[in-house]
């Protein structure tokens, strides 16, 4: 330690040269791929630093290319929200002159898949979320892209869900582009069949089929599936309707727990978008 104190201490000028002028004697001595690796590998070491300031700065423009978008995106849900906010008002005013309910859209509660149902006859799964969260039975389950399955059993801190995918689940459904009204029946893996359709009724391959509220089993307007297939049934009145669901039901690890409904006006989400700072600058 105290030799390198003396050297690169107190002579610190010297010390370089002498270093300087060895590696360029060792360097003629090398023959001419050797020279090429060792000049490599020493301006590697030496421009490291400047390769990591280099990256740095790349990477943070990047981020910051990454928050414009991200700004402009939540700019435009704002502004999507008004628009629909102006729909919503204007939908509730003709409702209540013609005495209908006002409406309302859902507030979801987050929750994890925990268990699975090992009976392949009786499908379904356990979520973290429960009595304790104001879980009850009967409320539904949704995923990214549509309905999941309903509560069964409700537990402390767990809750018990079953999936669409069972013979005991039968979903009304209404097609959203025509409007036909439609029994949901599971059939295998995550495949359905529409039932009660007519053969005059209009049902093509690629309509979606939501939830159609009637019966209250589901709430109205979540997507359930798409329509893969249409045949008409050999001397019968109705159609053979397949549909697939929105979600691979075998794969599903979050989902969300439909447990209120929020007036439209609601500024909730909204505060919680200000709290995190999403949009500010």
């Amino acid at each position: 330690m105290q030799i390198l104190f003396f050297l690169f201490g107190k002579h610190l000028d010297k010390t370089v040269l002498a270093i300087a002028i060895a590696s360029s004697v060792f360097l003629i001595t090398r023959n001419e791929e050797s020279r090429f690796n060792t000049a490599r590998a020493v301006s590697a070491f030496l421009l490291y630093p400047v390769n990591r300031v280099e990256a740095y700065f790349t990477s943070k423009e990047e981020l910051q290319r990454e928050n414009e978008k991200l700004r402009e995106l939540v700019a435009t849900f704002y502004h999507e929200r008004e628009r629909y906010l102006q729909f919503g008002e204007e939908r509730n005013r003709l409702r209540r002159l013609i005495g209908f309910r006002q409406d309302s859209f859902c507030e979801f509660l987050p929750c994890e898949v925990i268990a699975r149902s090992s009976n392949r006859f009786h499908h379904s799964v356990t979520v973290d979320r429960g009595i304790g969260d104001g879980v009850r039975a009967g409320m539904s389950v949704v995923g990214y892209r549509g309905i999941v399955g309903r509560v069964i059993q409700t537990f402390p801190s767990s809750s018990r869900v079953i999936l669409l995918n069972n013979k005991s689940i039968s979903v009304s459904c209404i097609d959203k582009r025509s409007r036909i009204i439609g029994i949901l029946e599971w059939e295998r893996e995550n495949l359905f069949r529409l039932e009660y359709v007519g053969k005059e009724e209009d049902v093509a391959k690629g309509d979606t089929l939501l939830t159609s509220g009637l019966g209250r089993l589901f709430p109205k307007g979540f997507p359930v599936g798409t329509v893969f297939q249409v045949t008409e049934e050999r001397g019968g009145l109705s159609r053979k309707v397949g549909v697939v669901s929105m979600i691979d039901l075998n794969t599903i690890e979050e989902l969300f727990i439909v447990i209120a409904g929020r007036d439209w006006n609601s500024d909730e989400v909204l505060d919680e978008i200000d709290k995190l700072g999403i949009g500010k600058r």
